[in-house]
């Protein structure tokens, strides 16, 4: 039996939720550590609640490290809701170039981060993501409406680690795994609270990919006629590594963050190499205190 081609990859749009909450894992991360706005308040309160909101453009569009063909570009937009003891709720949407229609999909989020050790340097997260897809969009069957996950952080003052797992289920069920390896180097520190970090990022995606087989088999019985069979399996393995390596201006309640990424894209079909591709992301993000 020989591998032809790949189907699809069952996690397509599962990966549209990861890059944002990792986002806010960071951004509650910090909140929960005392490294942001509440250094600042003299009588400070016993909680605190944030609004954050932000945009973010990539210059190529992939999926799970897979170029599609065309040079899309992406933008993406959240708005957040966070609270210092934890939780946090919100939605985000994304925009891609040279796609009817552009507009593709809402993602409503509602989660809760709990630290482990007092030093609040391990955190474990529970989350609920919901997919609301353009219902004009008729090009793609959506087999994924829901999106429970779960990760556990460690980090001290300049490097940390996150382990990820998500369940998708809705029409099928899918299950990704992500570990990451990722560190925070200030490079200029200005004012009391300013500065300009470097934040590399290394993950690896595991996942499912549906993998498409050609076999051949004896025709009516007998042995001089075959006829050649398709099959499709799933197989899970790994699916691409990436290097993300972004520069991150903080200046008051703002943060603009420009980086570029490196994907290597992985298969477990031996006969087929996908191209190493880069991109890069620009975005701006600002957290006003409600109190």
């Amino acid at each position: 039996m020989r591998p032809v081609a790949i189907l699809s990859v069952l996690i397509l749009f599962g990966l549209p939720a990861l890059s944002q909450t990792d986002r806010i894992d960071s951004l509650l991360y910090d909140v929960l550590g005392n490294d942001w706005e509440m250094k600042r308040l003299l009588d400070p309160p016993s909680s605190y609640c944030y609004l954050y909101g932000g945009f973010a453009g990539d210059s190529k569009t992939l999926y799970a490290g897979r170029e599609i063909g065309e040079d899309i570009y992406t933008l993406n937009g959240s708005l957040y809701f966070l609270h210092s003891k934890g939780f946090y709720l919100g939605a985000s949407g994304s925009w891609y170039s040279q796609s009817d229609p552009g507009y593709r999909n809402t993602i409503a989020t509602i989660g809760y981060l709990k630290a482990l050790n007092k030093k609040n340097t391990m955190i474990l997260r529970a989350s609920y993501n919901r997919y609301f897809y353009n219902s004009q969009d008729t090009s793609v069957n959506y087999v994924f409406k829901n999106n429970i996950g779960s990760s556990l952080s460690y980090r001290n003052k300049w490097i940390g680690g996150r382990l990820s797992i998500n369940f998708l289920f809705g029409e099928e069920f899918g299950m990704n795994v992500t570990p990451s390896l990722f560190s925070r180097i200030p490079l200029i520190r200005f004012g009391t609270f300013n500065k300009i970090q470097f934040e590399p990022e290394i993950s690896l995606f595991i996942g499912s990919e549906s993998v498409e087989y050609v076999s051949a088999g004896s025709l009516s019985g007998h042995m001089s006629g075959s006829q050649q069979e398709l099959t499709t399996k799933d197989v899970y393995g790994l699916l691409n590594m990436q290097f993300y390596l972004p520069v991150c201006l903080y200046i008051g309640d703002f943060d603009i963050e420009l980086g570029y990424s490196l994907n290597v894209p992985c298969t477990q079909d031996e006969n087929i190499t996908l191209p190493v591709s880069s991109f890069f992301t620009i975005s701006l993000g600002y957290m006003l205190p409600l109190n």
